[in-house]
C-alpha cells in the first residue's frame, strides 16, 4: 500500500553524509530515509511517549522501521558552499574551528512516498507526518502541504548496475531491518543499526563556481 506526503521547503536544507567528518561535510540533496523516520519517532514520542516502542514485538515500531521510502523530486537544487566556525572544547577552552558545510535551496516541493503493509500502518504514520516541521539539521524547516493516496511515480531510484539512469549517486541511511528501539534511541546504550543505500538523484549540473553548484532535475 502506497501513499505520499508533500512538503514545501521553507529554509535552506542541510544534512551531512554519515561518513563525513565534523570539519568537512557535504550535504545530501534530500532527507534520508533514516532522518525522516527519526523525525517521525520524535513526533510520536513527544505526543504519545516512548513506552509503546519498548516492547520487542511492538507493531508500532515495525510500522516505522518496515516502511519503504522513495521520492519524487523536481525543479532546481542550488548547493551553497560555506565555511563556518564550529566551537570545540580543547584543553578546557572553547576554540573556533573552520569547517566546510553545504546548504541547499530547493525550488520545488518534495514528495516523500511511503510503501507500508496495511491500512493500519498508513493511519498510524499519518497521525504524525503532518506534524513534522524540519528534516536534517535543526532549523532546516519544511511545511506540510498534503497527503496523496495516488502518489507520483518515484524518480529517485536505488542504484542498479543494469540501469543507466542519469543522475548523481549519493549514499543514504535507513534503519536496519534487525534494529530494535534501543538502536534508534539516543538515550540508550545500544549501538545504532543503519542500512546503507546508494540512491540516484535525477539531476544534472547546469552551472557552478567555487561558491555554489546549480543542479536541475532531468526531464522524465
Amino acid at each position: 500500500m502506497r501513499f505520499s506526503v508533500i512538503y514545501q521547503p521553507t529554509n535552506l536544507f542541510s544534512l551531512k553524509e554519515s561518513n563525513s567528518t565534523n570539519s568537512g561535510a557535504k550535504s545530501l540533496l534530500v532527507p534520508s530515509p533514516y532522518s525522516i523516520k527519526m523525525a517521525l519517532f520524535n513526533q510520536a514520542i513527544t505526543i504519545d511517549g516512548k513506552e509503546v516502542f519498548e516492547d520487542k514485538k511492538s507493531k508500532e515500531f515495525s510500522y516505522f522501521k518496515e516502511s519503504k521510502i522513495t521520492y519524487h523530486v523536481s525543479g532546481s537544487f542550488c548547493v551553497n558552499n560555506c565555511f563556518v566556525t564550529i566551537q570545540s572544547l580543547r584543553d578546557g577552552l572553547y576554540r573556533g574551528k573552520p569547517s566546510f558545510r553545504e546548504y541547499i535551496y530547493l525550488s520545488d516541493n518534495i514528495e516523500i512516498i511511503f510503501d507500508v503493509k496495511n491500512e493500519e500502518a498508513k493511519g498510524y504514520l499519518q497521525k504524525y507526518l503532518h506534524r513534522i516541521n524540519y528534516f536534517g539539521k535543526r532549523g532546516c524547516f519544511f511545511q506540510f502541504v498534503s497527503y496523496r493516496d495516488s502518489p507520483s511515480e518515484p524518480n529517485v531510484k536505488e542504484f542498479d548496475s543494469s540501469d543507466f539512469s542519469a543522475g548523481i549517486m549519493q549514499e543514504y541511511d535507513d534503519i536496519s531491518p534487525n534494529a530494535q528501539f534501543k538502536n534508534v534511541n539516543n538515550f540508550d546504550s545500544g549501538n545504532a543499526m543503519r542500512e546503507k543505500k546508494i540512491l540516484i538523484i535525477p539531476v544534472r549540473n547546469v552551472n557552478s563556481s567555487k561558491s555554489y553548484t546549480h543542479y536541475k532535475c532531468n526531464k522524465a
